[in-house]
């Protein structure tokens, strides 16, 4: 009898012992070697009794299943002309595939669940594509200036070309709040009257505080705190509507 070498604690069950030793003997499930098979199975009940542990019944009620097999393929009933006799293996053959299926399935989920426990699914939502902004706002010609702001202003960085290191620097840059920039662009604007829209964005110190800026102005043009007018150039000047001056902060 070959040496066989088993970690005992890995088997949860006789048809688990069963699947390994099918596997080290590289057999196939359907035409199981029931005579090798068996001398393995009995040798690792053997190392369980020797080791003191504690033998389920079921290793013991499959060890008495395999010798009946046994005996049967060596013992064939006759059986009745025209009819085929059944491989006493195919029973056990189905408990094996169908147990090894179940194992691959409870792999599978509890791969599944240390990748997503923990996480909370959210139903899609359909998203209003529907500007907020009065209609005479022209949403385009406000992207136009922050493009021609982020094309000449050199101080803005472009990410595309920063070193890794630049790169940690800016993520690690202080996030710049759009309500900030609200009372920012009032302020400007309470101070210059009417005033070109890049004229704003250029006192951006980074893309951060660009972006906050830009979010900030259609903020104010949604609530009417701000008006837009265009000129032929398509340069976007904007206004303090005085209107709502009283029920401004004090700037």
């Amino acid at each position: 009898m070959s040496d066989l070498s088993f970690k005992l604690e890995v088997f949860e069950g006789p048809l688990d012992l069963l699947l390994s030793l099918i596997a080290k003997n590289k057999v196939d499930i359907y035409d199981i070697p029931i005579a090798l098979i068996l001398e393995q199975y009995l040798e690792y009940i053997e190392q369980m009794r020797l080791m003191d542990m504690e033998i389920a019944g079921e290793f013991i009620v499959m060890a008495a299943d395999l010798m009946l097999i046994k005996s049967r393929m060596l013992l064939p009933k006759p059986v009745a002309e025209g009819e085929e006799e059944e491989d006493p293996r195919a029973k056990l053959a189905r408990a094996l595939i169908e147990y090894k299926r179940a194992k691959e399935a409870a792999s599978y989920l509890s791969d599944q669940y240390a990748l997503y426990a923990g996480r909370i699914a959210k139903e899609p939502e359909v998203l209003d594509t529907r500007s907020d902004l009065p209609d005479h706002i022209d949403i385009e010609l406000l992207e136009k200036a922050m493009q021609r702001v982020l094309t000449k202003n050199s101080r803005l960085p472009d990410l595309a070309r920063e070193s890794e290191r630049a790169i940690q620097r800016l993520l690690a840059a202080k996030i710049v709040p759009v309500s900030a920039k609200i009372f920012t662009v009032m302020r400007y604007l309470r101070r210059k009257g009417t005033c070109d829209f890049e004229e704003i964005l250029m006192t951006a110190a980074s893309r951060s505080e660009l972006i906050a800026i830009f979010a900030a102005t259609l903020e104010l043009l949604k609530v009417q705190r701000v008006t837009m007018e265009t000129t032929e150039e398509e340069r976007v000047l904007l206004t303090l509507n005085r209107t709502h001056l009283r029920e401004e902060l004090a700037l």
